[in-house]
Order: C-alpha cells, then structure tokens, then sequence
C-alpha cells in the first residue's frame, strides 16, 4: 500500500498514528515517516496487510507484543552475559 492510502485509512478509522501503528509495533515517529512516503519495513507491510485482509487481528496482534516481552525479558541482559564471561575461569 502507498504512504498516503495507509494515511487515508487510519484517518477514515479515526485513529491516531499511535493507535493504528502501535497495534503493529511502530512507534508514532517511524508511522509519520512512513505517512510521509517512508517504505513499510517489510515485516510491518505483511502485518498491515494480514490485518487488512481480516487473517489476523487485534487480539492476534496483542498477543504477539505480549510474548515478545516475555521472551525479551527471559534473555539475559548483555551486561550479565558480560560479567557471567568475565568472572569464568
């Protein structure tokens, strides 16, 4: 889809960018770029798209972040992998 029909529709839902975009994991300063004529990142172009054509939808979306978070959270952070290396003999 183009910049300005992706416009067109989150306008005609009566969403803010952070309402429309937010659901797909964009933050409102990457959906004014794309608005602007930015290209979808393709993985964003997919998800707007299954969401479009009624394959996913919200509750889909929402607990896609939610696992994200949990495994971002299950990963050790980069300084304690980096301590773990460091105190090793």
């Amino acid at each position: 889809m183009h910049s300005d029909d992706l416009r067109d529709l989150r306008l005609n839902r009566n969403e803010s960018q952070t309402e429309f975009w937010g659901r797909f994991g964009v933050n409102q300063r990457t959906a004014s770029r794309i608005e602007r004529g930015q290209p979808v990142p393709p993985a964003i172009a997919i998800l707007v798209r299954l969401y479009l054509d009624g394959v996913i939808g919200d509750a889909d979306l929402e607990r896609a972040q939610r696992r994200f978070k949990i495994a971002l959270q299950a990963m050790p952070s980069r300084a304690a992998t980096t301590a773990a290396r460091v105190s090793a003999p």
